[in-house]
């Protein structure tokens, strides 16, 4: 294991000092349990020794190595505005289950329940889809905000079918619900904790300040290179592979209702008015039309669209419907209507 942590590339006690790592909280704040932890005291605020930040660092790398090769399930939270997109990054990129919004209460200790909702959102996002062109429009609106709830809260563990085998937090008194959760099913975690925090409670804590985000993603750039070397980023092809099914399903709707449309326009086209001229010198009479597409009309191109769509094709059609007849086309408004029948007078 030892050969295995040298290919990771470790922070160094200057690289933790400049990334403001060894700043804690106030010291009216501070946990009695991360006493060891404690440089000093100055002006009030804790310092953290940053020289027991490298050995904890180590010890907990070597600990993710060995769970990751086991192609454990990892989960990493981390909620608050400083973690979030951290977090975010990481989950998407190496294909871990995440958590970087609200902690889904019940996640590990209920998940049998919670897993419902995983499944829920799913459903919802294929639903919403499929029901494009049936349902009133109010009702997709109220789907689509389902799905936008489900999804701050759930993407991240989409495809989760069993609690994970390992977590890593970020700020483990701000995530004290996870932690609980975690520790009722005995699972390891690996924690930056900071002096506010009791490092009892983690697996393996590393010291450091949980609130600067050069110190955040010094660390977490750390844990990033474990997954890059030893995940197998399993997630990643089921995420892309449900986002093309969503794709693919969009097409064929798509398609359908555009046949739809076809299959319901009228099969014959609007006869163009002619009228008799004068004969020409050949002796035969010529007849020229007074048809107009309503395309030769300065009007925008979905207008036209929504018009050919009613079966709508020419400006003597148009001429023919009354100002109410033309707001109750599909797509056109009032306004649009008025501006369509000012252009035909």
């Amino acid at each position: 294991m030892d050969q295995e942590k040298a290919n990771i590339s470790f922070p160094s006690t200057d690289d933790l000092l400049k990334a403001g790592a060894q700043f804690g909280h106030s010291a009216q704040r501070w946990h009695p349990a991360f006493q060891p932890f404690i440089y000093k005291e100055t002006k009030g605020i804790h310092i953290i020794d940053v020289r027991k930040t490298v050995p904890a660092l180590k010890t907990a790398v070597e600990f993710l190595v060995a769970s990751v090769q086991k192609e454990a399930r990892v989960l990493i939270v981390g909620t608050k505005k400083q973690a979030a997109p951290i977090v975010l990054e990481m989950g998407e990129k190496f294909g871990v289950y995440y958590v970087n919004d609200k902690w889904p209460s019940g996640l590990l200790t209920n998940f049998k329940t919670v897993s419902q909702s995983i499944q829920k959102l799913q459903r919802l996002q294929e639903l919403h889809i499929k029901k494009r062109y049936v349902l009133p429009k109010m009702e997709l609106l109220a789907m689509q905000r389902e799905i936008e709830k489900l999804k701050k809260r759930f993407n991240g563990v989409m495809f989760m079918d069993r609690p994970p085998q390992v977590m890593i937090i970020i700020d483990t008194k701000f995530e004290k619900i996870s932690v609980k959760e975690a520790r009722a099913l005995d699972i390891p975690i690996v924690g930056v904790v900071d002096s506010n925090c009791d490092p009892r409670l983690i697996t393996y804590p590393i010291p450091s300040n949980d609130d600067a985000i050069k110190a955040i993603r010094l660390l977490f750039g750390v844990f990033s290179e474990v997954l890059s070397k030893y995940s197998t980023k399993r997630l990643v092809p089921m995420r892309e592979q449900f986002a093309r099914r969503l794709v693919e399903l969009e097409k064929s709707v798509e398609e359908e209702h555009r046949i739809k449309l076809a299959s319901e326009a009228p099969q014959a086209a609007y006869e163009p008015v002619v009228t008799p001229r004068e004969e020409s010198k050949t002796g035969r009479t010529v007849r020229v039309t007074s048809f107009r597409a309503v395309a030769d009309l300065k009007l925008p191109a979905s207008v036209i669209e929504k018009l050919t769509q009613a079966g709508i094709t020419s400006v003597e059609q148009l001429k023919e419907k009354t100002l109410d007849e033309l707001k109750g086309i599909k797509g056109i408004g009032a306004k649009t209507a008025e501006k369509i029948s000012s252009l035909v007078k």
